[in-house]
């Protein structure tokens, strides 16, 4: 049988994109600042709750471009000093970033320009704050990298359908063949069928008020390999190490990836010749195999 290999190069243009939503609440928890009324408390309150999204949801490795009082938020949220880019002006570039935060106040062609993608908003017209991917190249080139990557997803997706080693609920399927599922999670599921047959009970995210690839997934009936499993997961190196990870019940795991998504990682070959992956380490140079 054709086997399809998962090529995983390293990271590239950074965007969530489709919708999603999850049950349960985000796997960090960070603290919201009570606010009162008014204009400028509804304005605070969208900042400060983009402030406790990012704390508890951005890779801990992204830099985040901010204005002088969004800064100030991510800071109270715990968010380190040294991953913050302050943007003192409404020309300043956001370059070099990971992820840009707008403010209300703030002229939109710099997101239109650099940070095509959006990630999560909070708050309504007039006060709306909005966490957005940076891309350096621009629309043209992440619209470029966000076709050729869907059409990845959804070849990947496709074929772990027919993976004999999971099952997936109804709804699970159609977002796999609609490219809806990041690909850090597709890659996961791929090694994890290598050595053990489960079923995957829910996929989620948890980014409000935007358009997003699924980053997490629930799993169940590994039975006695999970400890195994756990720790199969936990020995990945980035892009592939999870945010969180987690024992759920007495067969399953809660998986869950940092946003925003990458683009560009995976690339479908067929492989018929391609040797399955050694028990218990994880994506062996970087790729996964779907049989």
């Amino acid at each position: 049988m054709a086997t399809l290999v998962l090529a995983l190069a390293g990271a590239a243009v950074t965007v969530l994109w489709l919708t999603g939503a999850f049950a349960s609440a985000p796997s960090r928890v960070a603290r919201v600042p009570a606010v009162g009324s008014g204009p400028q408390s509804v304005a605070a309150g969208a900042q400060a709750q983009a402030a406790a999204w990012i704390a508890g949801q951005v890779s801990g490795n992204a830099i985040v471009a901010c204005y002088p009082g969004m800064c100030a938020a991510l800071q109270e949220q715990g968010v380190a000093a040294g991953r913050l880019m302050p943007l003192r002006s409404a020309a300043a570039s956001p370059r070099g970033a990971g992820v840009l935060v707008t403010s209300p106040s703030a002229d939109g062609q710099l997101a239109v320009r650099y940070a095509p993608a959006l990630i999560a908003s909070f708050g309504s017209v007039g006060n709306r704050v909005e966490v957005r991917a940076v891309e350096p190249g621009g629309a043209s080139a992440y619209r470029a990298a966000l076709r050729a990557d869907l059409a990845a997803r959804r070849a990947a997706g496709s074929q772990l359908l027919r993976n004999s080693h999971i099952r997936f609920t109804g709804p699970g399927a159609a977002q796999l063949q609609a490219g809806r599922v990041d690909t850090r999670l597709l890659a996961t599921l791929a090694s994890l069928a290598s050595q053990y047959s489960f079923r995957v009970t829910a996929f989620g995210d948890a980014a409000p008020g935007a358009p997003v690839l699924f980053r997490r997934v629930a799993i169940t009936g590994i039975g006695r390999g999970l400890a195994a499993a756990l720790a199969m997961v936990r020995a990945q190196n980035p892009p592939y190490l999870p945010a969180n990870v987690a024992v759920a019940g007495q067969t399953g795991l809660s998986i869950e990836f940092a946003a925003p998504s990458p683009l560009g990682l995976l690339s479908p070959v067929l492989d018929a010749d391609s040797p399955r992956p050694a028990a218990g380490g994880g994506f062996p140079l970087g790729w996964a195999q779907i049989r």
